[in-house]
């Protein structure tokens, strides 16, 4: 059985000296005040034009890094497949197409594991196929492997039991797969343990990466922080305050203000930017194009950030609980200006 990654965030310094500040910011506030938007006004389809024109830019076609990660039938986590039963599929997905991994599935009555190991595939108008010879029970077929909008669906094709298994059971059927972190995110009222965070974290903004597209793309992206006028206060209070000095500087949001409730305490130190990028990530999570010079060049710098929406277009129905709660308690507090 494989055991679930180590969370682990690579150690590697990261200075970006900002520029001088700049004046003239107009917010436009809409609902709890959230966006803060300037002049300029082209500027949102050439974000949008750069960002899917550039390297980094994740394409249905020829780049599926972003499925890396667990994937559960229903969405459950790892932790109820392994106490319950369930099924769960482990995707590693390198240089865009290549992927990676292991499908397991636990039978809830009996206990009994079924696991096809080393799979391993090149991904091309989203799907792909391997060949199994033994799915530990001495099935043999092939998974059809399909990449989807939010989900993955596994189809077992050419399935042959083996002669001496009277069970019946073994990785056969189909399998519709979503998020492993999926329900335990979006499930009204439930709050995640902090081990739970880190490992929703952990798919979420580094599974994804090797090591060298990750360095490979902070180094696309420094130009935007170079611009940014307030990115020096930002790195000073991260690196002073948080002590957080290697890459999760850009890897991650200040906050994950769609996984948890925060309260009021939770911001007493923070400066006043903070605050302000805190509420405004929240749009940036969901492809929000800031026409604010300064914030579309910050989350530009973030490696998270993928600009998919003109604020015009923008329908704040995709919040989701902890998302709609946490905008309204940091709206309150921004006075940033």
């Amino acid at each position: 059985m494989k055991k679930k990654y180590v969370i682990c965030i690579l150690c590697i310094s990261f200075f970006i000296t900002g520029c001088s500040k700049t004046d003239g910011k107009t917010s436009t506030n809409k609902d709890f005040g959230q966006v803060e938007n300037t002049v300029s006004e082209n500027l949102c389809n050439q974000v949008k034009n750069d960002y899917n024109n550039s390297e980094y830019a994740g394409t249905e076609r020829e780049n599926y890094e972003a499925y890396s990660g667990f994937w559960t039938v229903d969405g459950i986590s790892h932790e109820t497949v392994i106490s319950d039963g369930g099924t769960e599929f482990s995707a590693t997905i390198t240089n865009g197409t290549e992927l990676k991994g292991y499908l397991y599935s636990q039978q809830g009555t009996s206990g009994r594991i079924a696991e096809i190991d080393n799979i391993t595939a090149d991904i091309e108008n989203n799907e792909c196929y391997y060949d199994f010879t033994d799915d530990g029970w001495g099935g043999t077929g092939t998974l059809y492997i399909q990449f989807m909008e939010n989900s993955i669906g596994i189809e077992v094709q050419n399935y042959k039991m083996d002669d001496k298994n009277l069970s019946g059971f073994g990785i056969t059927g189909v399998y519709p797969l979503e998020r492993a972190d999926k329900f335990k995110i979006e499930k009204a009222g439930t709050e995640l343990s902090e081990q739970d965070l880190q490992n929703a974290v952990y798919d979420r903004y580094y599974s994804k990466w090797s090591e060298d597209s990750m360095l490979a793309a902070i180094e696309e992206r420094n130009q935007y922080l170079e611009r940014c006028s307030f990115y020096k206060e930002v790195l000073e209070y991260m690196e002073n305050i948080r002590e957080v000095k290697d890459i999760a500087n850009v890897a991650e949001p200040l906050y994950h203000t769609d996984m948890k409730y925060y309260k009021s305490q939770d911001f007493e130190k923070d400066p006043s930017l903070i605050i302000h990028l805190a509420k405004n990530e929240i749009y940036a999570r969901h492809g929000y194009i800031f026409e604010n010079e300064d914030l579309n060049n910050y989350f530009m710098g973030q490696l998270w950030y993928e600009p998919s929406c003109i604020p015009e277009d923008f329908d704040d129905s995709v919040f989701n609980e902890y998302d709609t709660a946490n905008l309204k308690l940091l709206a309150s507090l921004d006075t940033y200006s």
